[in-house]
């Protein structure tokens, strides 16, 4: 028997669900990010914020990540180093020289493989409108240290290459969603630079995508 799910008025907003704006928000913030933004930015940028051995940066309300040292934060907090709590929507990236580390996390329901196709659906329109011509591989597993288990994939433009990573974790900060159900939060993070480059750092990045872990 087939059936149907009924949403409040109290939960739409303009003709929407109230509750699919925040990981709508995330998708598009990343899709235009890697597919309009990182093109725009050269290796020529400098950055004053160096990481040093031992840093860790805050993600998102009890999510954390481990970045490599050496590299440059270009926006984002490091544990202990603000006053402000970060909350469960965060944005955090990383530079070495002409690469890109972007991390962006948000409440999401949904599990990392909708999470990265809502990706892939808006950043192929933006392609699109671009005349962009974009390659991409199979989806597969990336797991964490903590044993949290991703999906990414990987993709191949005229000048640039990268990958892109989707996690949902819990929310160990969050008493609880709607109806019950336990907050979760969607990490995605977005790797790219020049062709070439991404390969001369890729054992430090592997490391920083396996070092994203929940407050147990």
């Amino acid at each position: 028997m087939a059936s149907a799910t009924v949403t409040s008025v109290g939960d739409r907003f303009l003709g929407v669900d109230r509750r699919t704006i925040g990981p709508s928000l995330l998708v598009l913030a990343l899709a235009v990010w890697m597919g309009v933004v990182l093109p725009l930015v050269d290796g020529r940028t400098s950055y004053r914020h160096e990481i040093h051995e031992g840093a860790v940066v805050a993600v998102a309300d009890g999510i954390t990540l481990v970045p490599a040292s050496g590299w440059n934060l270009a926006s984002g907090t490091l544990v202990g180093h603000s006053r402000s709590p970060v909350g469960a929507t965060a944005r955090t990236e990383l530079v070495e020289g002409s690469v890109h580390f972007t991390v962006q996390a948000a409440p999401f329901s949904g599990t990392a493989s909708a999470l990265l196709t809502r990706v892939d659906q808006i950043d192929a329109d933006l392609n699109h409108a671009k005349g962009a011509a974009v390659s991409t591989t199979d989806r597969y597993g990336v797991t964490t240290t903590q044993g949290t288990v991703g999906v990414a994939e990987d993709f191949v433009g005229v000048s640039r290459q990268g990958s892109v990573v989707a996690f949902v974790l819990p929310s160990p900060a969050a008493s609880g969603g709607p109806a019950g159900r336990p907050t979760r939060e969607g990490v995605e993070v977005v790797v790219a630079g020049p062709k070439g480059t991404i390969s001369r750092h890729r054992d430090q990045i592997v490391a920083m995508i396996r070092s994203v872990r929940t407050a147990s």
